[in-house]
């Protein structure tokens, strides 16, 4: 759990439960497939920070879009403290670089982000002939991709490559794509299992076995206990088992999703469940919450200025029409469809931008088209276009008034502007999108010399990725007063802007999935660091008067609304079917006008909810469920850890105390943010540890700098602080120091006298031995089944701990009648922390000849630390809660274990459906082995201690 504990980010189960699957997987390499929102970066960092951990020399490698690189660096450094590991190699580099990635080849960790965007080429091309290199010669690798689980198979099958080139080779793609195919008509039937419909749950039930191989055992067992709660009607037997009928429902729905889904190392939370998590053994730990969204209000300007686009759109679209009317080419009008939406989503606040695409797509102007912001696919579908004979004349119109490459006035901007302030006063934090352009660029100098007391950052392409992620904190920390982000189309994929109390929209995408790229900036987890950002941030967009029947912004923005409802809730699992309905929509509207986008609103109500039936259906399948909750819940176990942080505050500064019993290792008091924190002093040459100097040595070596050592122990403080670490396990003084204390006999062991003053006279001292056993499980067999390497046997351990937490059990024996301890008030006793102010002392190298005197000897003192040592070992066993626990362990672990052999064995037999059995009938037997491994667990001595019980009148 040292990833989970020593990272600076909140425990959500959902993303714990994700990190712990991979870690503990011999093999590591997985999809990370949740929806967008559910936090993958943080299941990914957990993992990076994992891998650092276990080799503090390790090579992990990230690739991301150019965009998100600053972000990434920034998450891994402040939230999961990369800076911990000064020998390690980090590499961040871009999808935009693939002749780079041949020098990242062979890395410990390679991380995809967007990893979809990636796929998209052939097998053959760039960039992904060389991603797969990357890939595949790496030694663990995640991809991260919301890619919705209804894409094309060959989406699918080009991430799933990367995981496993061999058992999703190319040359098969025929065959995945019909077993992706069959895969729809069992989503079908397991999205009929409804318990609130009890009468077609027998045919649905019927359609299932059909299309499953017979052999599957566990879903004979598990339907035959939902039939036999039905009579011959198909309603309940008791009518009062309605709860316990959909339990057994959905324990049947989830045995066929982790039988029978694609991929068993996919992993794919769902925004709506994990939004929904309160219930089962998760239910301890915090809620998942996002900020939400709203509808946005309407910013009216009235001035001619800023609706000056709108209307230079809606001139060249009448224009264009009735020049193709004339010439007798109407049927050529809906090939204008996608240059009316570009131009479109560049028409409101100013036309410079529209302008601007047009004399691009006229006269092939390059500046042009750098000023207006157009990507590469916007450019092809400009220049796929004839230009009519009539655009010219519409270009040079409209650059009478706004000539081109003309810099806007100080008069046009202060109209905007205007606009704006109502709602930008109410706000501290407010973000402006502007889309592509050169319009947010100008807005932010305009601003700062009319504003200078306000914080006006910007996040643009002419700034550069560097500065512009420099300005989005800027933004973002600034308090107190007024901050304000002026963002173009470079700030909507990916960034966290989930600070704003304030959204406005100057101008709208043309694609809705872009708009929901751009929502989703906001709408995400708001953090402790950044206090008020809860709830729907207050949005607005700039309207013009014309309404949805005279104006394309305006038809469009409704449409927007009433028919994708993108400002209701994610739309981020509908990208597909949303991105095959532009194309149309866009046809409509050059058509009919602007009345033609409105005329659209049912048939993308009607296409997107059914798109939303059939991605309910496949995540039925795809989905992650909950098969193994019958085993502990560690993120129960974190919230749990986590309460008591004050108490690992204490034990690790008496441990370190310079005046008491601690080994003396000098600390500060040193606030991070103004919050209280700890600042060992490793290399400042005063502090003198008492530890063994080759401890003390390797703690140099590890820490050499004290920023490394210098942390929180409150997580709600450090969350609410940029880069704050916290003293946990995984923290690297915290494990050294640990390591010192196991590996070293001078942690392991002491000795020293404490005065009972209630002792009688003339009784002489008495002797007690105390032994620490850690007890955990036996992975040795369990290690035949994968690769015998320390990482496997890393990741099994990490299995076993999950199964059986590992416990730490005192015994306290009398030394001479090898009697346990087993009274109160005399463990209270011995268990009383050292307090040389109390009169306890350490047999000390000076004093160690009056120990030996107290058993006739050091040969003697020898034979009764054995003798009570194995005294020990069987009250352990004996007379101990160790055999019920390891037990109730086992019994646990064999129920799962039953399970994945009889998902094995059905997976094994539905060939014509999936592949991936082999490592499903490993994790079984893995279980297997480490479940029997409990009936005989591991059991040693970390630690032991000699206490010889003295009366006052036997000190010295």
């Amino acid at each position: 759990m040292s990833t989970f504990l020593s990272s600076t980010v909140e425990i959500f189960p959902h993303q714990v439960n994700a990190a712990l699957t991979v870690l503990s997987d011999p093999v590591q390499r997985y999809l990370l497939a949740d929806e967008v929102g559910l936090g993958k970066t943080i299941e990914a960092g957990y993992v990076v920070r994992q891998i650092l951990i276990d080799n503090p020399e390790a090579c992990v490698v990230v690739v991301s879009p150019a965009a998100l690189r600053r972000q990434w660096l920034s998450e891994l450094k402040d939230k999961f403290h990369i800076g911990d590991f000064p020998d390690a190699t980090i590499v961040v580099t871009s999808h935009e670089t693939p002749d780079k990635w041949a020098g990242c080849r062979q890395a410990d960790l390679v991380v995809v982000d967007e990893a979809h965007a990636l796929v998209q080429a052939g097998p053959d091309e760039t960039p992904y002939k060389e991603l797969c290199e990357l890939a595949h010669s790496a030694k663990r690798l995640l991809l991260l991709s919301a890619t919705p689980v209804t894409s094309g198979y060959l989406t699918n099958l080009g991430l799933l490559h990367l995981l496993d080139k061999d058992l999703y080779s190319w040359e098969r793609r025929q065959d995945f794509e019909d077993r992706y195919r069959m895969r729809e008509e069992l989503a079908n039937s397991v999205y009929s299992l409804d318990p609130e419909y009890t009468y077609i749950i027998r045919d649905s039930i019927e359609e299932i076995r059909a299309q499953v191989p017979s052999s599957d055992v566990r879903l004979a067992q598990l339907a035959d206990k939902v039939l036999g709660m039905l009579d011959e009607e198909d309603e309940l037997i008791n009518p009062d088992a309605q709860d316990e009928f959909a339990r057994q429902v959905i324990e049947l729905r989830a045995h066929i999703s982790e039988t029978y889904r694609i991929h068993r190392r996919v992993i794919r939370n769902r925004r709506e469940a994990v939004l929904q998590e309160g219930s089962g053994p998760d239910a301890e730990a915090l809620p998942y919450e996002v900020r939400g969204r709203q509808r946005p209000g309407l910013i009216h300007s009235h001035s001619t200025v800023v609706e000056a686009g709108g209307a230079f759109v809606m001139r060249w679209w009448s224009t264009v029409r009735e020049h193709l009317e004339n010439e007798g080419m109407s049927d050529h009008l809906s090939q204008f469809a996608m240059p009316l939406a570009i131009l479109t989503s560049r028409a409101l606040a100013l036309p410079y931008d529209a302008i601007d695409a047009l004399r691009w797509r006229v006269i092939g102007d390059t500046g042009a088209g750098e000023r207006a912001g157009l990507s590469p696919r916007e450019r092809e579908m400009l220049a796929s276009v004839p230009v009519a004979a009539c655009e010219k004349a519409v270009l040079a119109e409209a650059e009478e008034d706004w000539p081109a490459g003309g810099e806007p006035s100080e008069e046009n901007l202060k109209h905007v502007i205007r606009a704006l302030l109502p709602v930008m006063r109410k706000a501290k934090r407010t973000v402006i999108f502007c889309g592509p352009g050169r319009l947010a660029d100008a807005l932010a100098g305009r601003l700062r010399r009319d504003f200078p007391k306000v914080v006006t950052a910007q996040h643009t392409r002419t700034l550069g990725a560097a500065m512009a992620a420099t300005e989005i904190s800027r933004w973002a920390y600034h308090m107190p007063g007024q901050s304000v982000l002026l963002a173009d189309d470079t700030a909507e994929d990916g960034l966290n802007l989930q600070a704003a109390d304030c959204v406005v929209h100057l101008r709208l995408p043309w694609s809705p999935n872009q708009l929901e790229q751009r929502l989703g900036r906001v709408d995400r987890y708001p953090g402790l660091a950044l206090p008020g950002a809860t709830g729907p941030a207050p949005q607005f967009r700039l309207a013009e008067d014309n309404g949805p029947d005279g104006s394309f912004t305006e038809a469009w923005a409704t449409l927007l609304g009433d028919a994708y409802k993108v400002f209701d809730g994610s739309v981020s699992t509908l990208q597909d079917a949303i991105a095959q309905s532009v194309k149309s929509v866009w046809t409509g509207a050059v058509e009919d006008g602007p009345e033609g986008l409105v005329a659209q609103q049912q048939d993308v109500l009607a296409r997107l909810g059914k798109e939303r039936d059939e991605i309910r259906k496949m995540d039925l399948l795809e989905s992650i469920h909950v098969s193994s909750q019958r085993l502990r819940s560690v993120p129960a176990a974190l919230t749990e850890v986590e309460r008591d942080w004050s108490d690992m505050e204490g034990a690790l500064l008496a441990y370190t105390d310079t005046a008491g019993g601690g080994i003396k290792l000098s600390s500060l008091d040193r606030s991070i943010e103004g919050s209280p924190a700890r600042r060992f002093l490793i290399n400042n040459g005063s502090s003198r540890p008492l530890l063994a100097p080759r401890h003390w040595e390797r703690i140099k070596d590890r820490i050499p700098d004290d920023e490394i050592a210098h942390a929180m122990f409150n997580r709600s403080r450090a969350l609410r602080s940029r880069d704050a670490r916290l003293f946990r396990v995984g923290n690297p003084l915290v494990d050294m120091l640990s390591d010192a204390v196991l590996n070293d006999n001078l942690g392991q062991s002491a000795a020293f006298r404490r005065i009972d003053q209630g002792m009688p006279p003339g009784h002489g001292p008495q002797p007690y031995f105390g032994f620490d056993f850690l007890i955990e499980a036996d992975t040795s067999a369990a290690l035949e089944y994968v690769q015998d390497s320390t990482d496997a046997a890393k990741a099994l351990r990490r299995q076993a701990d999950r199964i059986f937490p590992p416990v730490i059990r005192r015994v306290w024996i009398e030394s001479g009648t090898n009697q346990p301890v087993t009274l109160g008030g005399q463990l209270a006793f011995l268990n009383r922390r050292y307090d040389k102010s109390k009169g306890d002392r350490n047999y000390n190298s000076q004093r160690v000849s009056e120990l030996f005197e107290v058993f006739g000897g050091q040969e003697h003192a020898a034979t009764y630390v054995r003798d009570a040592q194995q005294a020990a070992l069987r009250f352990l066993h004996q007379h101990t809660d160790l055999a019920a626990v390891c037990q109730d362990a086992q019994q646990k672990t064999l129920e799962v274990s039953a399970v994945l052999h009889s998902q094995a064995q059905a997976r094994q037999a539905a060939g014509r459906l999936l592949r991936d059995t082999e490592s499903l009938v490993t994790d079984a037997k893995v279980l297997t082995s480490l479940a029997e491994g409990l009936s005989q667990p591991v059991v040693r001595v970390v630690a032991a201690a000699c206490l010889v019980r003295r009366g006052l009148e036997t000190a010295y």
